[in-house]
């Protein structure tokens, strides 16, 4: 019972600290967010807030914008996500979101780009199925924007695996891109409720 009353003590000693202390408030790049607002052509100086890579890397123009909420931000990602994992059009996914040079970190994809991305991820999906189970759009601290997306694989190839894609966005354009990968062995696992 004391070390209860002395725990209770020690923690309200705190609490004139935490009245005075400033709320955390991330920083805000670009403008406020609001309606879209279409692209700059490349021919004009960048707006601030907008990283060059959306143009250099070809951002899609016409289906993305270099402006976005992290509400449109993660409709974006889910709408792509759908495109390529659920409905298997992987071509119509990468040209919609993605930009067409991007930065691809995957160690299953030879290179970088839309194109290469398309050829190596239209087999790899082929026949079998995804079970998207969290999607998720933020910040780091410098206020570069990620969307994450964590599903359950079933593949032909493959089998079972646990794959989080995560993505470096602008806007609502993909970037850069990372995947971590492993096989569900569901079987030898010591967790009650592994993986998902």
């Amino acid at each position: 019972m004391y070390l209860a009353h002395l725990a209770l003590a020690f923690s309200l000693s705190f609490l004139p600290l935490l009245s005075t202390a400033r709320p955390f408030n991330p920083p805000q790049h670009g403008p406020t967010p609001g309606p879209y607002q279409p692209p700059y052509p490349p021919s004009q100086p960048d707006p601030p807030g907008v990283s060059p890579e959306y143009y250099s890397l070809g951002c899609p123009k016409n289906t993305t914008s270099p402006y976005a909420t992290q509400r449109e931000q993660l409709e974006a990602l889910i709408n792509y996500a759908q495109l390529l994992y659920i409905e298997q059009d992987v071509a119509q996914a990468y040209h919609t979101y993605a930009a067409t040079n991007f930065i691809n970190h995957a160690p299953e994809v030879p290179g970088d780009g839309t194109a290469i991305a398309i050829a190596t991820q239209t087999p790899m999906l082929k026949g079998g199925s995804v079970q998207i189970q969290r999607q998720f759009t933020g910040y780091n601290l410098t206020g570069t924007a990620f969307g994450v997306t964590y599903f359950k694989g079933i593949s032909t190839f493959e089998g079972v695996g646990v794959i989080a894609d995560i993505w470096r966005m602008q806007g609502t354009c993909l970037l850069e891109h990372w995947d971590v990968a492993e096989g569900a062995t569901l079987n030898t696992t010591m967790n009650p409720h592994p993986y998902f």
